[in-house]
């Protein structure tokens, strides 16, 4: 059983972890794509699902609705959003749509997600590799809450390479 300051190192050491995930991983974006985390965010998400709406996107990227149609029209600017017609009867819900340009972004933006992820993963030996996903797996739901909280913390995920039935947060609910 660990003593009082050996848990505490732990806290410290997942913790700094953590911050050096996000910050290396919102670094890559930046190097590679020349944009910041939400619009990364943006990106892979109407990548992953084309057809959002600017309110499903919003909750996804955790931003207000008017920091997301800000966002939206500068990736519109940008020639990486295309807004094509209404969803669902409602002629004012565009639906969000990646261009040709807007791919290639999300391409690198994964790849550069992969690229920090394996750096992370390179001292591992692969039966660490899976004994780590195990514990993930454990860990993760009790830091997500039920809701909008499930999207946002997958908002850069590689969504084509998840299984389902596997989520440990899709059966939170």
């Amino acid at each position: 059983m660990a003593t009082d300051k050996e848990t505490l190192r732990l806290e410290n050491l997942f913790g700094a972890m953590s911050l050096a995930l996000v910050d290396k991983m919102e670094k890559a974006f930046a190097d590679e794509t020349g944009f910041g985390p939400s619009a990364v965010a943006a990106v892979i998400q109407i990548g992953s699902e084309p057809g959002l709406t600017i309110e499903t996107l919003r909750r996804m990227i955790a931003l207000s609705h008017s920091a997301t149609v800000r966002l939206v029209d500068q990736l519109v600017a940008s020639d990486l959003v295309l807004r094509a017609g209404g969803v669902e009867g409602d002629k004012r819900a565009r639906s969000l749509q990646l261009t040709e340009v807007g791919q290639v972004l999300f391409d690198k933006s994964l790849a550069a997600r992969r690229a920090v992820i394996e750096r992370a993963f390179k001292g591992l030996k692969p039966e660490e590799t899976e004994q780590l996903g195990r514990l993930v797996e454990k860990l993760l739901p009790a830091l997500v809450d039920l809701g909008d909280d499930q999207d946002v913390v997958c908002r850069v995920c590689d969504q084509g390479v998840c299984d389902q039935d596997r989520c440990p947060i899709a059966f939170m609910s």
